[in-house]
């Protein structure tokens, strides 16, 4: 099963409506530049993601999933069961996710892109081995073999990232800078005939390292496509964090693009510190389909 997808049906109308303000307001003030196809007159700038001064993106996101965790009772690190919440807890092998991002240039060669996504996962399993599930040390939570398991783990991550254009031209930019991802997850176990459950969570930012590209291919058709990574072993804490993403995108009219992509996203988690011991690992990949604003 999933969880209902954040941001929630309402934000998504909300988002919805105030597109169309905008692009109404865009269109009033681009009148006047502009030919009987939303498009510049000879000599004018060609909009494009190279000159937008802000986008907005609303994206539909079908991601095949991994996802890995364990557990452990606190004060022994190690001491959980390896689970895959795929093979292990009955949680899906695919999601229908929303994804929001918006974007900002400051003056010519810098950009700021907020980035937020929400996935949440649960499921019931029959238990073919002994678990782990957490507790302490000196009393451990075990569920039983043959028991009948319900679990679900909530994920949400934001990101912002700065770039500076090192090329830029009326064609292509190619820039670099840095990120900071905020991220969070709860997770749950319960094995309700027996009345017994345990619930642990986990924060932390991560900073990436970030490429991003633009290719004008023509008037209507641009090519994008960035990638971040970084990942760190420092006091018994391990985390790693991978984001890839490509899309070609039309132009149908001045304000509004249409376009697919594919992207991939990666976030490892591990500490073996004595209080809260665990690992956690999500994978997204796949195939998504948006619309986009800009200006």
């Amino acid at each position: 099963m999933l969880h209902p997808l954040r941001p929630s049906c309402t934000f998504i109308r909300a988002c919805v409506t105030a597109v169309a303000a905008l692009s109404g307001a865009l269109s009033g003030t681009a009148a006047a530049a502009t030919g009987p196809d939303g498009y510049p007159v000879a000599g004018e700038e060609v909009p494009s993601p190279i000159t937008d001064h802000f986008d907005m993106r609303i994206s539909y996101f079908r991601p095949s999933l991994k996802s890995e965790l364990r557990v452990d009772p606190s004060g022994e690190p190690l001491g959980g069961t390896p689970l895959s919440g795929q093979t292990d807890l009955g949680w899906p092998v695919r999601a229908n996710q929303g994804r929001l991002e918006l974007a900002f240039r400051l003056r010519e060669r810098n950009r700021m892109r907020v980035d937020y996504l929400n996935l949440g996962l649960s499921g019931a399993a029959t238990l073919t081995n002994p678990v782990i599930f957490g507790g302490t040390a000196q009393q451990p939570l075990v569920f039983a073999k043959g028991s009948e398991v319900t679990s679900s783990v909530s994920w949400r991550m934001m990101g912002f990232t700065y770039t500076r254009s090192f090329i830029r031209t009326s064609h292509f930019e190619l820039g670099a800078g840095l990120g900071i991802h905020l991220l969070d997850a709860d997770a749950m176990g319960a094995v309700p005939a027996q009345v017994i459950s345990h619930e642990v969570s986990a924060a932390g930012a991560f900073p990436t390292l970030a490429v991003d590209g633009i290719w004008r291919i023509s008037r209507r058709f641009a090519f994008t496509a960035r990638g971040q990574y970084f990942g760190t072993t420092i006091h018994g804490f391990t985390g790693a964090l991978a984001d890839y993403h490509g899309d070609l995108q039309y132009r149908w009219s001045s304000p509004f693009a249409i376009g697919i992509g594919y992207s991939e996203i990666s976030v490892k988690y591990q500490s073996l510190t004595q209080g809260t011991p665990g690992r956690y690992y999500q994978q997204l990949r796949g195939p998504e389909a948006f619309v986009r604003i800009s200006f």
